[in-house]
C-alpha cells in the first residue's frame, strides 16, 4: 500500500425528519372535504374535514376533535432533498371525494388518492410557474388548472394524461369555475378579461370585457349566476342563459327578461350560453376582492378581501324567487284595484334583489386567507376561515334568521402553532423539550411527538434559553425585560426590567450559575442564577423556593450588542456590535482583548469552538468568517447564503457548524477545511432562528412561513462529489422543466400540446430510442443468420442476444423489451417522451405497433401511442409513399380494434344491466342508484311549477 494515499473525510448526511407549529400556511387555501355515505355525497350536516396547504404539505383538520387526521406530502427522496420541496399554493377536492389535487408554487400538479395513501398518485408538468386555480368537471373525470404563465390546461384523470392547454388570456389565471350542465369553462385573469370556453371543442366562445380592474375572483350558482369581483368594492351578476334549437326558455323565472342591460349581452346566436349584465352590489368593505365562495348547495355567498372582515350573501332558489314575485304581483294589483284601474295591466319589474339579499359580516381576529362554507342542515351555515395568523376559525349561523343574523364562533384550532413567526428556539439539556418563543406566547415542544404541551403568554420575545434543571425558561423581550417563565405552572412567575431597549441575545455561563445579557442599550449585564421564596404558593408554614436571577455586574461597549457567547473556558466573553465589529473581552475584568474586524455590515451571530480556539462570525453581508481566537486573525472568509446570516452554531466537540440564512437555506460546513458540505432546503420563506442538541443529532430552525422543522443526522454516509453532481443534476431539471414543445406546421394559437418537456419524459424518449435499436441489431443480426444458413444449406448456431437481453431471462425477446419500456413510462409523461423521438425511430416504433396489435398484446396502451404518433407526424407520413402502407395497415387495424373493444363493453355493460335487474327482483331493492332518478324527479317537479311560471313571466317588464 502507497505511503502518500489520502483518504477522503467522510461525513454524514443531515435529513429533513418533521415539520410542526404550522396549521396552514399565507400562500395557501383551504377546501372542505365532503364525506362519503356509500356511493353518494353527504353535502350536509357531515362536512367538518378541512384540507388546508401548510407549507410543503396539505394538512387535513377534523374540526371537531381539532386534530390534524392525515398529511398528504411527497416521499422524501435524495432528489427532493437536493431540490427542495416546493409550497403548496392551492388545493382542490374532487366531487365524488376521493382525490385530492394539489398545485405547487413550481407549477407541479400533484394528485392524490385520500382514502388510501398520503403519497401522490399522479404528477403533472404543464405550468412554468406557480398555479393559481384548480377545478374539477362535475363528474371528476378531468382536472382544469389556471396558472401564472396564462395558460389553462385540462387534465384526464382516467388516461392519467394531459388534453390540451388553451392560450387566450394575457395575464394571470385567477379563477377557473366549471358549469355542470353544459361543458363550458369559465376563466377570470388580470388582464381584466373573463372568457367562456367550449370544452368539447376547446374554443373561446364569449370574452365579458366590461370590467374596468383586475378581475380577482369569479363564482357560479345554479348555472346561471356569474359573480365577479375585481379591485374595486362591487360584485358584478351576469345571467348565463343556454342556448337551445328552439329558443331561450322564456319560463325562466331566475333570470332577468330578455332586453335588460343589452348593451352588455353577448349577441352571438351559435354560442353555448348568452351573457347577460344584471347589476353589481356595492360590499362594504374598500379593499379589493381576495376569493368568492359559495357552499355546494348554492344558498350561501360568501366574498373577502386580505382583511378580517368576511361579507356573506344568500342566494335565493327558484321557489323563493316565484314567491317574492307573487308578492310583488299582488301588491300591485292591489294597488291598481284601489286606484280604480285594470288589474289586467299589473306589471312587476326584475332587479337583483329577488336573486341575492345581504346576510351579515363576519370579522375575524386577523386577516382572512383562504374560506370555505357547508350547509350542516336546511337553516344551519358553517364557515371555516384560514387566517394569516396561523389559525382556522370555524363560525355558524342561521341563514333564515331576521336580520341581524346571530354568529356563533364553533370551535378554533390554534394550539398547534404560533399567532406570528418564531423569533427564537432553545433546547433543554436533555434535548427531549424546545422553546420557542415569538411575538404573543412562549410554546414548549415535545420533541418525541411534536406536540405543544405548554403555552405560556409573554412579551415579543427575542431570544430564549433552558435554565438549569429544565423548569425555568428565561426570555429577553424586545421591551427590555427578563421574563422567567415557569414550566410546572406554565406562567410567568417573575418580570425584572433588565435594559432599557431590546434585548438581542443571552447565554448561559459555562458553570452554569449564571448568564449574560445583552441589547440596543448598548450595556452588557452579568446576572446570577439564585433560589428565592415562591411569593405565590405557600404549602403549610414552609414557603417554596423557586429559580431566581439578580444583576451582578455590567458595562458599556458604546455599541449596541448584536450578538453574545462566551467560551467554554470561561475566559472570554465575545460581543458582536452595530458597527460592524466583532470585541473580544476578557471575562474577569472586562477589558478588551481583541477587535475582529472585515465584515462590511454587522454581524448577527457569533459561536466559538470546544476548544477556545476558533470564533465564527455570520454577517447581514452574507459572508461566514473564520477566526483564530489567539492573535484575532481571519483564518476564511465564505460566502455563504444569498441573504443576511441569522443564525450559526458549531455541532459539539468538531469544527463542523451549521448557518441559517433568510435565503431560506440551512447549509453544512466544515470549519477546518472550509468546505461546504450539504444544503438542505425545507422552509418556504426566511429563516430566523435555530438551535443544535447537546449531543449534535437533531437541529430546530423556525422561519417566516411559522413553520418549526426539525432536523437529524443519519448514519447515511455524505461523499462531496456526488453531492456536487446531485445538485448540478438539480439544476439541469429545473432548467429543463421550463420548456414547451413547438410542433411544426401548428396554426392555431389558442390550443396547444399539455405536457411540457421533463427529465421523466427524457428518460423514457432515451429508453425508447435505446429499446428500438436493440431490436432492430437483433432483426438484422437474425436476418444475417438466416443467409447464412443458406449460403451453406446447413443449421448453424443462433447468434448471441444482446446482453440487456441475456440478463432479463431466456423469455425477453426484442419485441417484448420495447412494450416494456413503453410500459415503464409514467401515463402522465407518454405523449412528451413520443414527442422526443426521432422521426426516423418513430417509423421503425410504428412498425413494432403492427405487429403489437396484431399480436392483441397491451391494446390500449398500443393505440394511444399509436394514435398520438400518427396525429403528429400525419404530415410526413401522408405525403411520402414509402410510408404509405404503415398508415393503411395501421388505420385498418387500430379501426377493427376500437370497434371490437367497443362490441366489448357493450356487451359487458348489458350483462351487468341484466345482473342487476336479476339481484333487484330476488332482494326486492333498487340497487347502483344515481343521480339519473334525481333527474327525473326534478323534472317532474319543473313540469309541475311550468303553468305558474309562464304567468309569472307575462307580468314582467
Amino acid at each position: 500500500m502507497p505511503t502518500d494515499m489520502v483518504l477522503t473525510k467522510q461525513y454524514d448526511r443531515h435529513c429533513p425528519e418533521r415539520v410542526f407549529g404550522i396549521i396552514g400556511s399565507g400562500n395557501g387555501d383551504i377546501c372542505l372535504l365532503p364525506q362519503k355515505t356509500g356511493s353518494t355525497i353527504k353535502s350536509k350536516g357531515n362536512s367538518r374535514r378541512v384540507l388546508v396547504a401548510a407549507c410543503e404539505n396539505v394538512l387535513l383538520w377534523d374540526l371537531k376533535t381539532q386534530a390534524n387526521i392525515n398529511t398528504y406530502a411527497e416521499l422524501n427522496t435524495s432528489t427532493t432533498s437536493k431540490k427542495g420541496r416546493e409550497e403548496v399554493v392551492t388545493v382542490s377536492c374532487s366531487t365524488n371525494g376521493k382525490h385530492l389535487a394539489v398545485g405547487y408554487q413550481n407549477g407541479i400538479l400533484k394528485l392524490f388518492d385520500i382514502d388510501k395513501n398520503n403519497e401522490p398518485v399522479i404528477t403533472f408538468h404543464g405550468h412554468k410557474s406557480s398555479i393559481s386555480t384548480l377545478a374539477f368537471t362535475h363528474d371528476s373525470s378531468t382536472l382544469v388548472s389556471g396558472g401564472k404563465d396564462t395558460d389553462i390546461i385540462a387534465w384526464d384523470l382516467i388516461t392519467e394524461s394531459g388534453l390540451y392547454r388553451l392560450r387566450g388570456h394575457k395575464a394571470p389565471i385567477t379563477k377557473i369555475v366549471i358549469m355542470q350542465f353544459k361543458p363550458v369553462l369559465i376563466s377570470s385573469s388580470k388582464d381584466m378579461t373573463i372568457k367562456l370556453w367550449d370544452m368539447s371543442i376547446q374554443h373561446c366562445f364569449h370574452t365579458i370585457v366590461s370590467h374596468r380592474t383586475e378581475i380577482w375572483s369569479i363564482a357560479i350558482a345554479y348555472d346561471k349566476y356569474l359573480i365577479t369581483g375585481c379591485s374595486d368594492n362591487e360584485l358584478r351578476f351576469f345571467a348565463l342563459r343556454s342556448i337551445t334549437d328552439e329558443s331561450i326558455a322564456e319560463d325562466d323565472m331566475m333570470l332577468p327578461p330578455i332586453g335588460l342591460n343589452d348593451e352588455q349581452s353577448s349577441t352571438n346566436d351559435q354560442t353555448l350560453i348568452q351573457v347577460q349584465y344584471i347589476a353589481s352590489i356595492v360590499r362594504k368593505s374598500k379593499q379589493r376582492i381576495a376569493n368568492i365562495i359559495l357552499d355546494r348547495d348554492h344558498h350561501v355567498l360568501a366574498c373577502h378581501g386580505i382583511e378580517p372582515l368576511v361579507e356573506l350573501f344568500r342566494i335565493n332558489s327558484e321557489e323563493e324567487i316565484k314567491t317574492k314575485l307573487r308578492k310583488r304581483l299582488k301588491k300591485e294589483r292591489k294597488r291598481l284595484r284601489d286606484n280604480d284601474d285594470d288589474e289586467a295591466n299589473a306589471k312587476i319589474e326584475w332587479d337583483i334583489s329577488l336573486i341575492i339579499s345581504p346576510l351579515c359580516e363576519i370579522r375575524f381576529d386577523g386577516k382572512v386567507r383562504s374560506i370555505d362554507l357547508y350547509m350542516e342542515n336546511d337553516d344551519i351555515c358553517k364557515i371555516v376561515a384560514l387566517t394569516y395568523s396561523n389559525k382556522l376559525d370555524v363560525r355558524s349561523m342561521n341563514i333564515n334568521d331576521k336580520l341581524p343574523v346571530n354568529i356563533e364562533q364553533v370551535s378554533t384550532i390554534e394550539k398547534p402553532g404560533h399567532r406570528t413567526e418564531v423569533r427564537c428556539l432553545a433546547f433543554s439539556s436533555d434535548d427531549m423539550l424546545i422553546a420557542s418563543g415569538s411575538s404573543e406566547s412562549l410554546k414548549i415542544w415535545n420533541r418525541y411527538s411534536s406536540e405543544s404541551i405548554r403555552t405560556i403568554s409573554c412579551n415579543y420575545a427575542l431570544c430564549c434559553l433552558f435554565l438549569p434543571g429544565d423548569h425555568f425558561v428565561i426570555i429577553g423581550c424586545k421591551n427590555g425585560s427578563l421574563e422567567l417563565a415557569s414550566l410546572d405552572s406554565a406562567s410567568i412567575v417573575e418580570t425584572v426590567q433588565a435594559h432599557d431597549k431590546s434585548i438581542w441575545s443571552i447565554c448561559l455561563t459555562p458553570d452554569r450559575r449564571g448568564f449574560i445579557s445583552g441589547g440596543s442599550d448598548k450595556k452588557i449585564k452579568f446576572w446570577d442564577l439564585e433560589l428565592r421564596d415562591d411569593q405565590s404558593e405557600e404549602n403549610g408554614s414552609v414557603k417554596r423556593k423557586r429559580l431566581s436571577f439578580q444583576q451582578k455586574r455590567l458595562f458599556d461597549v458604546g455599541e449596541d450588542v448584536l450578538a453574545l457567547k462566551i467560551s467554554p473556558n470561561n475566559r472570554y466573553l465575545i460581543a458582536a456590535l452595530m458597527d460592524t465589529t466583532v470585541k473580544v473581552f476578557f471575562t474577569d475584568t472586562c477589558q478588551m482583548f481583541l477587535s475582529l474586524y472585515g465584515h462590511s455590515q454587522p454581524v448577527l451571530c457569533i459561536d466559538v469552538s470546544f476548544d477556545n480556539k476558533l470564533v465564527i462570525t455570520g454577517s447581514s453581508d452574507r459572508n461566514v468568517k473564520i477566526w483564530g481566537l489567539d492573535f484575532g486573525d481571519c483564518h476564511r472568509s465564505i460566502f455563504a447564503h444569498d441573504d443576511s446570516i441569522v443564525a450559526i452554531q458549531f455541532v459539539p466537540k468538531t469544527y463542523l457548524f451549521f448557518t441559517a440564512g433568510k435565503d431560506a437555506k440551512l447549509k453544512y460546513w466544515d470549519a477546518d477545511k472550509f468546505l461546504h458540505i450539504q444544503t438542505l432546503e425545507g422552509h418556504c420563506a426566511e429563516i430566523r432562528c435555530m438551535s443544535l442538541t447537546n449531543n449534535g443529532l437533531h437541529i430546530v430552525t423556525a422561519g417566516h412561513d411559522k413553520s418549526i422543522r426539525l432536523w437529524e443526522r443519519t448514519e447515511e454516509p455524505l461523499i462531496l462529489e456526488e453531492e456536487k453532481e446531485q445538485e448540478r443534476e438539480a439544476e439541469f431539471e429545473n432548467e429543463l422543466e421550463t420548456e414547451e414543445f413547438v410542433l411544426a406546421g401548428e396554426t392555431n394559437k389558442e390550443i396547444g400540446l399539455a405536457t411540457l418537456k421533463t427529465i421523466e419524459s427524457l428518460k423514457g424518449a432515451e429508453g425508447l430510442i435505446e429499446s428500438v435499436d436493440i431490436w432492430r441489431e437483433e432483426k438484422l443480426k437474425h436476418a444475417e443468420h438466416e443467409a447464412a444458413q443458406k449460403a451453406i444449406g446447413k443449421d448453424l448456431p443462433p447468434p448471441p442476444m444482446h446482453m440487456l437481453l441475456q440478463a432479463m431471462g431466456k423469455n425477453m425477446t426484442p419485441e417484448r423489451y420495447v412494450l416494456d419500456t413503453l410500459k415503464k413510462i409514467p401515463s402522465s409523461d407518454l405523449e412528451a417522451a413520443l414527442l422526443l423521438l426521432p422521426f426516423d425511430y418513430v417509423q421503425k416504433f410504428l412498425i413494432l405497433m403492427i405487429s403489437f396489435l396484431d399480436n392483441n398484446v397491451s391494446l390500449e396502451l398500443c393505440l394511444k401511442s399509436t394514435i398520438f404518433l400518427m396525429k403528429i407526424h400525419h404530415g410526413l407520413l401522408t405525403s411520402s409513399q414509402q410510408f404509405l402502407p404503415i398508415v393503411e395497415q395501421l388505420r385498418t387495424k387500430c379501426s377493427m380494434i376500437i370497434e371490437n373493444l367497443r362490441n366489448n363493453v357493450g356487451f359487458n355493460l348489458a350483462g351487468l344491466k341484466f345482473m342487476k335487474r336479476k339481484i333487484e327482483e330476488q332482494n326486492d331493492v333498487v340497487l347502483f342508484a344515481d343521480a339519473t332518478q334525481r333527474l327525473s324527479k326534478k323534472r317532474k317537479k319543473a313540469k309541475s311549477s311550468a303553468i305558474l311560471t309562464i304567468k309569472a313571466a307575462s307580468a314582467l317588464v
